[in-house]
């Protein structure tokens, strides 16, 4: 059991509601009923009466509330001491949104942590919309997102862009080119991509929105690389970036990049007003210096698979 699931757990009994305890917690309902569901399954007790009006606590829900809610008061209270602590290192809160960590974000992260072990660096993964929460409640000192979100909330600032790709079996249709693909060309097709809340999928999903195609998402799952790896015949296309492409090992597997209508960014954001916390800027200046040493690999066709390297997009 997680910090965040009795935190769901007592925000949806306070609300009495999915959709606006999701909200107030920044997550999809989604999201939200899968923590619930797996709660209850842990606990072999159903917690909700589920209805079209709402969610009703049930007597067992009842009961384990105070002491749920003393638990996650009690995290609190511990988390405020050990950072009170004067003899502990100062802690740099970085948040990455879900999807970051395939294309390569935990290196950077890992690379700053070895140049500086005099800083505890306290890195979280969290859906894009929660990043944003908690940036700009002091919950974290900087986020680093992908686009799209709202930049007027904070500073943000571009660190390096990648590329999208869709991969296909040999026999489909779109794989009689190795040249890029046209975004609308996926108007109807059969999709494999990430889940709602992985920020390249929500990328993805925005330039639906700007084409104004439709696609048919058969499967929205975190592992799609493993689908494309495992692919044995022709059951549709699978999104991927740079990263996972060049981990594409399946030699039946055809891919091609896509031509977006909006280019995809990793962004660095600190609040606006960060006088003072000079961490977050300290590795918001590494990570740009890093991505300039250390561009994302393009990926370029099998015969130099093997050898990535190339620029950001």
């Amino acid at each position: 059991m997680q910090i965040r699931t009795i935190e769901s757990f007592l925000t949806l009994y306070r609300e009495r509601n999915f959709s606006r305890a999701s909200r107030r917690l920044f997550i999809t309902q989604q999201g939200l009923s899968r923590q619930i569901l797996s709660l209850e399954k842990e606990l072999g007790q159903t917690l909700f009466e589920r209805s079209r009006v709402g969610a009703e606590p049930t007597e067992a829900a009842h009961r384990l509330y105070p002491y749920y809610n003393q638990m996650l008061e009690l995290y609190k209270a511990s988390m405020a001491v050990l950072r009170s602590a004067p003899e502990r290192r100062p802690v740099l809160r970085a948040g990455l949104a879900y999807g970051i960590a395939s294309g390569g974000g935990p290196d950077f992260l890992l690379s700053f942590q070895k140049f500086h072990p005099e800083v505890e660096l306290e890195v979280q993964e969290w859906s894009k919309e929660q990043c944003i929460h908690k940036l700009l409640h002091n919950l974290l000192d900087i986020a680093f997102l992908i686009n799209p979100f709202p930049e007027n909330l904070f500073r943000a600032e571009i660190l390096t862009g990648d590329n999208m790709y869709v991969a296909m079996y040999r026999t489909h249709p779109l794989a009689n080119s190795r040249e890029p693909l046209d975004f609308r060309l996926l108007d109807r097709q059969t999709l494999i991509t990430g889940s709602p809340e992985n920020a390249m999928r929500q990328l993805f999903d925005y330039c639906c929105a700007l084409t104004g195609i439709q696609p048919r998402i058969h499967m929205a799952s975190s592992y799609n690389l493993d689908f494309v790896n495992a692919m044995k015949e022709n059951v549709g296309l699978a999104t991927l970036n740079s990263s996972m492409a060049l981990r594409v090992v399946n030699p039946d597997i055809h891919i091609r990049q896509l031509i977006l209508p909006c280019a995809g960014y990793l962004y660095g954001c600190v609040q606006t007003y960060n006088a003072g916390n000079s961490l977050a800027e300290q590795l918001l200046e590494y990570t740009r210096a890093y991505y300039v040493s250390h561009p994302l690999p393009v990926y370029t066709g099998p015969a130099e698979k093997e050898g990535g390297g190339g620029g950001p997009a």
